[in-house]
């Protein structure tokens, strides 16, 4: 065993003696018992953060040389968080133009998030309503995320709620995202971490999985992060090791992938969002609605299905995504497994008041107009269309 490791890395004889055993490094002899570094290396271990693997990690916090912290990993057997596998992915907005999604798909990107709004009103809304349908067309998981502008409770709901309103209509299996990384109205930081919080528990109730994106500075000095810690979070630091815990990175703003000809955003995340849940789907996106009718309200046990999303849960119950969170005391609402009981408090609906239409070859605004009874200004309006002449095929429009 390397004398550095009996220099810089203090660990218990009595905690370790056990694994050395059992991976067969033989007899060795540790004659520290720091306790609190043999906690922190456990610690080390499981939280993976940033991607570094674990004995980069060991390495920058106990002053050791990576050699000597990877034996250290090895020793507490989680080699697989020195491996650990990252999920290559981009963000868009209307910046990078034309995109051709199935070479950006064959290029290994696996997911994408595209800028929906900015403060309560965006003139580039329809770029996000062009790109997302042929983003999942193209098999990328895609995500929305709006620039906030916001610095009060009052301005982060009403930007909230034309965000929710704008994504409505795309059936988005990644998160929805809050990017706050401003504040030139220089809020105080409790203010600023309120209205985060209310925007973020306004994606909540609308049946997404809220993420914050924000800037590793800004996060650590404009907003109490304490508060901030049952979020998701996606950070941007463009630096050769992330530094902190996230569960998105975008380290770069300058990388070039096939299909798309500026330079873009690249990201790595840490865990599926998709791995283990169900996804979120726009409204009522079958082709056909009915008046609303519901039961008595009562108190009981549904098992979830395949398909299913709190969101929808909670409409057919006519209650809250809050309502079930706290009912259940799930920690993550944009993901529920499929077979979990769940206790439901509410009155089965089985329809919507707005009826939604996936387009099929051959549909065009004129088509849905004389089957649906609506009119063009409706559609176009409805679904912040630029051109009423350019839909597309798996695009979900609200057509009443």
């Amino acid at each position: 065993m390397d004398n550095e490791i009996m220099q810089h890395v203090l660990i218990s004889t009595t905690i370790l003696a056990p694994i050395v055993a059992a991976v067969g490094v033989g007899s060795v002899a540790f004659p520290f018992t720091d306790m609190d570094i043999v906690l922190r290396l456990w610690a080390g271990a499981f939280a993976g953060l940033g991607g570094t693997g674990l004995y980069e990690l060991i390495a920058k916090r106990e002053g050791t040389s990576k050699k000597a912290a990877r034996w250290v990993a090895i020793l507490l057997k989680k080699e697989e968080d020195i491996n650990m596998t990252t999920i290559k992915g981009i963000d868009v907005s209307h910046w990078q133009g034309v995109i051709n999604w199935n070479k950006v798909a064959k290029d290994g990107v696996k997911f994408v998030f595209i800028k929906a709004t900015e403060g309560t009103s965006y003139s580039k809304l329809s770029y996000f309503k062009e790109n997302a349908p042929k983003a999942l067309a193209a098999g990328l998981k895609v995500g929305a995320y709006h620039y906030a502008k916001f610095a009060t409770v009052a301005e982060a709901k009403a930007e909230a709620a034309y965000f929710i309103d704008s994504i409505s209509s795309i059936g988005l299996n990644y998160p929805a995202v809050l990017d706050l990384e401003e504040n030139k109205k220089k809020a105080k930081k409790k203010t600023l971490t309120d209205a985060a919080i209310a925007f973020l528990e306004a994606i909540e109730d609308a049946g997404h999985t809220a993420m914050l994106y924000t800037g590793k500075s800004f996060l650590e000095n404009a907003l109490d992060e304490s508060r901030l810690k049952k979020y998701t979070l996606w950070i941007a630091r463009y630096n050769s090791t992330l530094g902190r815990s996230a569960d998105i990175w975008q380290h770069s703003d300058s990388g070039k992938i096939n299909g798309i000809s500026t330079k873009v955003d690249l990201n790595v995340a840490y865990r599926d969002f998709t791995d283990t849940e169900n996804t979120d789907s726009p409204p009522n996106t079958s082709n056909t609605s009915s008046t609303s009718s519901t039961s008595s309200t009562s108190t009981t046990t549904y098992t979830v299905k395949k398909g299913d999303t709190l969101s929808l849960i909670a409409k057919k119950y006519k209650t809250t995504v809050k309502a079930l969170v706290s009912l259940n005391g799930i920690k993550d609402p944009g993901k529920i497994n499929i077979g979990l009981k769940l206790k439901v408090t509410g009155s089965v609906s089985t329809n919507s008041t707005k009826k939604y239409h996936t387009v099929k070859s051959g549909d065009t605004v004129s088509v849905l107009v004389k089957k649906y009874g609506s009119s063009t200004a409706q559609i176009k309006n409805w679904n912040s269309l630029k051109n009423i002449d350019k839909i597309y095929v798996g695009q979900n429009l609200r057509v009443k």
